[in-house]
């Protein structure tokens, strides 16, 4: 069965770019007769604001797109992900990293997706002191994955990105890490996500290979602009819900070029919606990385 989701992180109100996501990933989910699920990625808790939970549900539910099950949330995996990360520690792959970022700034070459790490504190045997990052070490193989959207993709993370954190030095793990053990966690298929995210998706192919889970499909739509701008909630960027949630279904599915039906006009938001899902096209969706909007 496909299973599907829709991931923000709390840490303002959705923006215009937030519900392209939610609603490529929601029309996907429900055009295979699938499972679409919420997960509240918290895991940061510096970045998560209050109230900002309630606001994205509540969005959410004023657009139709409602999620199957309860929602999940990163903060209640604690557990997981560190059963999960002394798996790894146990592969002896991994090491403590002392580097800062000015260390970094002045040694290291920058990539595509931030610095390029040559693996400085690999055989430093730094002791396992909880203030040191931890980094997981890279081989030069490959990773050749096919995106339904931006087509056959290839890696090579020791020369393109180098050894990558999966805990940071404040503890928390990262982003990478996480959304590796939420995806056999949820026992995800399919991951639609905007394409801000696409150079990161090796290195989980990579930790899910070592862990031995599941690969899923990806599908990496273009990110909402503006100005060449990527949409971001601290722009303050807020969209008006209230009796406007067709019209933002339809500037939504124009977005992402899918068709329209010519009576739109006179349809309600569950015709809307209904008709939207019959037609989901993921071939229609444009290549490239971001679109400007508005």
């Amino acid at each position: 069965m496909y299973v599907g989701r829709f991931a923000p992180t709390p840490s303002g109100d959705l923006h215009f770019g937030s519900l392209v996501t939610a609603i490529a990933s929601y029309l996907d989910a429900k055009k295979a007769d699938g499972q679409w699920l919420l997960k509240i990625d918290d895991i940061d808790k510096q970045r998560v604001k209050n109230n900002s939970v309630q606001s994205i549900l509540k969005t959410l539910e004023s657009l139709n797109l409602f999620w199957d099950f309860t929602e999940s949330y990163q903060s209640h995996r604690l557990e997981e992900y560190e059963f999960y990360f002394e798996k790894l520690s146990e592969m002896n792959q991994t090491y403590k990293c002392d580097c800062s970022r000015k260390y970094l700034s002045d040694n290291a070459k920058i990539g595509e997706d931030s610095y390029i790490y040559p693996g400085f504190c690999k055989n430093k045997g730094l002791k396992n002191y909880d203030n040191f990052a931890t980094r997981m070490e890279v081989n030069a193989i490959p990773i050749v994955f096919e995106d339904r959207i931006q087509g056959k993709l290839s890696q090579n993370l020791s020369k393109e990105i180098g050894d990558f954190i999966i805990k940071r030095n404040d503890g928390q793990f990262s982003y990478q890490f996480s959304v590796c053990v939420d995806n056999k966690l949820d026992k995800i298929t399919h991951i639609v996500r905007g394409a801000d995210l696409l150079l990161s998706t090796p290195r989980q192919i990579y930790l899910q290979n070592l862990l031995d889970f599941d690969i899923p499909r990806f599908s990496h739509i273009p990110i909402a602009t503006i100005d060449k701008k990527k949409i971001s909630k601290s722009d303050d960027f807020k969209i008006l819900i209230k009796n406007n949630q067709k019209d933002i279904w339809i500037k939504v599915l124009n977005f992402l070029n899918q068709p329209i039906s010519k009576t739109v006009s006179q349809m309600n938001l569950e015709e809307t919606i209904e008709h939207a899902i019959k037609n989901w096209a993921m071939e229609k969706i444009s290549p490239l990385h971001s679109i400007d909007v508005f």
